[in-house]
């Protein structure tokens, strides 16, 4: 795994825990695909599918959206392993919840 995924993983494995401990998300599922696949195919897969990564809608509504895979992809530093589209799709999702 190349050093950048590695901090992306970290990253958003911190933002997982945080959800999980600060507001009471079930991050399980989505922790355990991570560390099965890595966060950049996990990433993808539920893009691809049209899905929001788990406890997105919840912590959308607690004002904490900052903690989503989805807002942590679309960060400069992470972009180059993701194609246009599927960082342009986090985007989106993030500015329909008032994100941006």
């Amino acid at each position: 795994m190349a050093e950048i995924e590695k901090k992306l993983q970290q990253e958003v494995l911190k933002g997982c825990k945080t959800a999980e401990k600060e507001y009471g998300c079930k991050m399980t599922r989505l922790i355990g695909t991570i560390e099965r696949f890595g966060i950049v195919n996990t990433a993808k897969e539920i893009i691809r599918k049209g899905r929001t990564s788990d406890c997105f809608n919840k912590l959308a509504e607690k004002g904490h959206i900052e903690l989503t895979m989805e807002a942590i992809i679309v960060k400069p530093q992470y972009q180059e392993l993701f194609t246009d589209e599927e960082v342009n799709a986090c985007f989106e999702l993030l500015c329909e919840n008032q994100y941006y």
